[in-house]
Formats: C-alpha cells, structure tokens, sequence
C-alpha cells in the first residue's frame, strides 16, 4: 500500500512538472479546450488546470492530508484555501502581453489591478472549479472551468490571458499567457 502510494506521489510530481513546463509562465494554465475556432457564438468550453490550487496541508508531519480530505496532495506552508476563480480574458495573439525582466536570469508576468477588460482585451468571465469541486483524493491537478461564446470580434488570431490574483504581491494579480502554445488559441472565424 505504500509503495503504490509513493509511486502515485512520483507520478502526480511528474505530471505537475511537465504541466507547468507546458503552462510557460505560471503553474495555471490551460489543459483542455472543446474547440480552438468558430464563428461568434459558438460554445466553446475552456478548462484550466492548477498545480497549487491544492488545498493546504493539516496533520502531523509524516501524516499530512488535504484539508477536509483524508488523503492526496496538499499545500504546505499555506493556510490559505485555493483560489476560487481565474478571470479569463481574449486578446489578439499580436498584441499579447509578454514577460518582461526583472531580475538577473529572471522574467516576470505584467499584472494588473483586475481581468483586463478594456481594448484590446475581451473579458470572457471566470473560469471556477467543476460542480462539487475539486477532488484532491484523485490526484490529478485541480480545474477550472469556463463556458462562454465565441464573442462577436474581428476574425483573426486570439489567446487567452489568465488573471491570477494570488500570483502576484499586493493587490495586483498577474497575467498569464502562452500566445505561441496552439492550446491557448482561439481562432475567431468570420460570420456568415
């Protein structure tokens, strides 16, 4: 029972690490899209997965389970429960925002005080776990999920921008994105 335990733990570890080497910028990105074009309104179903969205950690040392479950993957060092949504928002893959340096051998995320909704951005609402939440005793990665039409904008190139509020010091939350990953595009197809 222990060695499967410990294996699963080395899987989900790997699993997480190729996850945030996929996302480009932040342990939150994009997992699954139930389509990547179409014309203004089409339903398009857009899932998110977190790799510390887990819940934080309680119990002694060596006995550790995520809070309100009696096992799987948690956070330590945090009290803080996951975050309860990510604001999503479409910008023109041209004029996405992209890292900037700050620091020796270090890029950060451009953030901002909310989801961008302003030009040339497109808000397109909250992605927020799956009905019944997020079941860390599965070990998978917890998701968010976000439903929305295609909105009515110029047929072209689009990628989705992600805003974390906890990924960023203060009360700015950063912008994450990755315009050149296929999984983050959406192509806005002209109407009829």
């Amino acid at each position: 029972m222990e060695i499967r335990r410990s294996l699963a733990l080395v899987a989900l570890a790997a699993a997480l690490l190729a996850f945030a080497a996929a996302s480009a910028q932040a342990a939150v990105g994009v997992e699954k899209v139930s389509r990547h074009g179409g014309k203004p309104g089409t339903p398009v179903t857009l899932t998110l997965g977190c790799g510390f969205c887990f819940p934080p950690c309680v119990g002694p040392k060596g006995e550790r389970h995520p809070k309100g479950f009696e096992r799987g993957p948690c956070m330590l060092g945090t009290k803080e429960d996951p975050p309860a949504s990510f604001g999503v928002s479409l910008v023109p893959r041209s004029e996405a925002p992209a890292p900037f340096e700050c620091g020796p051998n270090a890029l950060c995320s451009p953030s901002t005080l909310a989801p961008p909704r302003r030009a040339p951005f497109t808000f397109l609402g909250q992605a927020v776990p799956p009905p019944g939440g997020n079941n860390p005793e599965s070990g998978e990665p917890p998701r968010y999920l976000l439903d929305f039409a295609i909105p009515d904008l110029d047929p072209g190139a689009y990628a989705y921008e992600i805003w974390c509020d906890v990924c960023a010091e203060g009360k700015r939350g950063s912008l994450i994105s990755a315009p050149d990953s296929w999984l983050w595009r959406l192509a806005v197809q002209a109407p009829r």
